[in-house]
């Protein structure tokens, strides 16, 4: 009887000891904090110069957006920082000629793109594309992201740079002055 109260009794605090163990191996994953936020590039300038022609997607023009993304993030966290950067998906991407007329304007394009590079990532990466623009007067175009890409590597860097590439369907006449707005869904994980 002495033996099998023993071995309950051990049984008992082995059992215990699983639980216990358990306990404190899952704290570390149920502590995780997790932020959705929206980072907005708005107005950004765009100069375009004047385009004789171009062959299959040339560079058009490159523009910056510089900010300090570790401050950033810890606006929302002081325990973040850029290493939490998880996910940065794009949103949308609009680009707007301020100086449009019927002979400079989104018409004068047959596709637009826009690839981005980055301190972190030098490798530029096509993040949206219209591939076929209506030749109709526009003075604006939203265009459709590409893929649905984690951005994360390109944005775990102070500097960004924005690459407005594409191909004519006719000359522009004068410099095209332009913005550009593009919104990106960022997920911040500790």
């Amino acid at each position: 009887m002495k033996k099998n109260t023993l071995s309950l009794f051990l049984l008992s605090i082995a059992f215990v000891g699983t639980i216990l163990a358990t306990e404190s191996c899952n704290k570390g994953t149920t502590n995780t904090t997790e932020k959705k936020v929206s980072l907005v590039h708005a107005n950004m300038n765009v100069d375009i110069s004047i385009l004789p022609s171009n062959g299959d997607y040339d560079s058009i023009t490159s523009f910056y957006y510089k900010m300090n993304m570790d401050s950033f993030v810890k606006s929302y966290n002081s325990d973040f920082d850029t290493s939490s950067i998880r996910s940065v998906k794009l949103n949308s991407c609009v680009i707007t000629i301020k100086d449009a007329d019927t002979m400079n304007n989104f018409s004068n394009f047959h596709t637009t793109n826009i690839g981005l590079t980055s301190g972190t990532n030098r490798n530029l990466y096509r993040i949206a594309a219209f591939t076929d623009i209506v030749d109709t007067n526009a003075y604006f175009v939203n265009i459709p992201k590409s893929y649905n890409p984690n951005l994360a590597v390109y944005y775990k860097s102070d500097s960004v740079r924005y690459r407005f590439y594409g191909n004519l369907r006719r000359p522009t006449t004068k410099e095209i002055n332009a913005t550009a707005n593009i919104t990106l869904d960022i997920t911040l994980s500790k």
